[in-house]
């Protein structure tokens, strides 16, 4: 059996609006929610989780040090793993706002690598809305979050950056092309 390994984790998000955040993430494969598909099925590990909040001094990372550990046995290297992330603010009422939304491919090498997405969030149409969203907190989001990481229908919207998200992951192989499965 072909076996693929992703021990790391959510090192924290930087640039954002706000200091006060924390990330909603999940693995996707084979463009399907979830860790079960046709081609990669999951031996072990959580696929999905949140992060703790935390609130960081101006300018500088807010860190969440969350663990990935997923095992899968994959039958072929399409549908290759991504990570999908949505950072949240929250603030000093307990009102919830998205910050961002990004997602990666998990490498397809062995090995120790870091990994920085890029994260947007959808354009707040008019200057009106961008300063009551500002007051308010409550910026636009998504209907239907699967759409971060689906390829249908992305090229529609109107973005702003939001920030980073830094990833450190560890990937190990086993039984690979003895399986005859090729990277």
């Amino acid at each position: 059996m072909a076996e693929v390994h992703f021990i790391g984790e959510i090192v924290g998000g930087e640039g954002f609006a706000s200091t006060s955040l924390f990330c909603k993430w999940g693995i996707i494969t084979d463009d399907q929610k979830g860790g079960d598909s046709r081609r990669w099925r999951k031996l072990e590990g959580d696929d999905a989780g949140q992060t703790q909040v935390d609130i960081a001094e101006p300018g500088c990372m807010s860190v969440w040090a969350h663990p990935i550990d997923l095992h899968y046995a994959p039958q072929s290297v399409q549908g290759w793993p991504k990570l999908h992330l949505e950072v949240w603010s929250q603030d000093d009422f307990g009102r919830l706002s998205i910050q961002g939304y990004g997602f990666g491919h998990l490498p397809v090498t062995p090995g120790q690598h870091t990994i920085s997405i890029s994260c947007w969030r959808p354009a707040v149409p008019s200057l009106f809305d961008n300063i009551k969203a500002f007051f308010l907190g409550n910026f636009p989001q998504l209907k239907n979050p699967d759409l971060v990481w689906r390829k249908d229908d992305r090229f529609r919207l109107q973005t702003s950056a939001a920030g980073s998200v830094t990833v450190n992951v560890h990937v190990l192989t086993s039984g690979l092309q003895r399986h005859g499965v090729q990277h």
